[in-house]
């Protein structure tokens, strides 16, 4: 086994024209980057609404391991039933008791090592979820000791919610980092207890678009206040993730390094 975990982090993927991205360029960042385990967040997978259970078997044949969920989770009606099928999809660990699915999953690398992903939700211009901070906890008391890396998803809106989570994680997670705000934040760190933080990964998508969606509807509907149907950009994607080194014996982050694909 080598001697540190390499994980890649794809934050929130764009309906066609992320799912293409990465058709195109994953594989080659996984072999460029010699790359042990990939997550991603796929709850924008279907034209920017939710996701199937054929999308997410097209991610997990790219090579993604875990997929994470968030807000959008139940737009693909479908998924309520089919997300229990397959333990590598996971839906924030403080949904409502009744949701179906999972908070947290373990999943194992070509090596042998176990990684575990906990997926939350923030409750800051969010809606009406349970703590999230009590839910991290079950999760982590949950998780089994044998896992030698633990990933936290906080699918959340406001940086200073995902900045406390980070801080609250410090020393317990391998790498806290946010989600849902489709916009890559600059501030990668590792925090003095060895946890590797960053506030957004940022969307996999086009970025010729307002969060990945086309301008023209999402505008209309900021200046006349008046709904508007919201339609993902289908062509050029970027990719934003995070690759992370961490080390499988303390769990702690050795490395953190933000990773942009240009589209072509």
């Amino acid at each position: 086994m080598s001697e540190r975990i390499r994980v890649l982090v794809i934050g929130d993927v764009i309906g066609k024209a992320g799912r293409r991205a990465l058709e195109e360029h994953l594989s080659g960042l996984i072999d460029d980057f010699c790359i042990d385990f990939v997550v991603a967040n796929g709850e924008n997978l279907a034209h920017g609404f939710g996701t199937t259970l054929k999308l997410a078997d097209e991610m997990f044949d790219l090579g993604v391991h875990v997929l994470t969920n968030g807000n959008h989770c139940w737009d693909q009606r479908e998924f309520l039933t089919t997300i229990d099928e397959d333990d590598r999809l996971i839906r924030p660990m403080n949904f409502t008791g009744h949701a179906p699915g999972r908070g947290w999953t373990v999943q194992e690398t070509a090596a042998g090592y176990r990684i575990a992903v906990i997926n939350l939700i923030g409750q800051v211009f969010m809606g009406p979820w349970d703590c999230p901070f009590a839910a991290v906890e079950r999760a982590l008391a949950e998780i089994p000791d044998d896992v030698s890396a633990i990933l936290v998803d906080f699918h959340a809106e406001v940086t200073s919610e995902k900045m406390g989570m980070g801080w609250y994680l410090d020393g317990r997670a391998s790498f806290v980092y946010g989600t849902h705000t489709h916009i890559p934040t600059c501030d990668d760190t590792i925090l003095p207890g060895g946890t590797a933080f960053q506030c957004d990964i940022g969307m996999t998508g086009s970025y010729h678009s307002i969060i990945g969606m086309k301008v023209e509807g999402a505008l209309r509907r900021m200046v006349e206040r008046l709904p508007q149907r919201f339609e993902a950009v289908e062509r050029g994607a970027s990719i934003y993730a995070t690759l992370v080194e961490i080390d499988p014996v303390s769990r702690k982050a050795l490395h953190i390094e933000r990773i942009y694909v240009a589209p072509e």
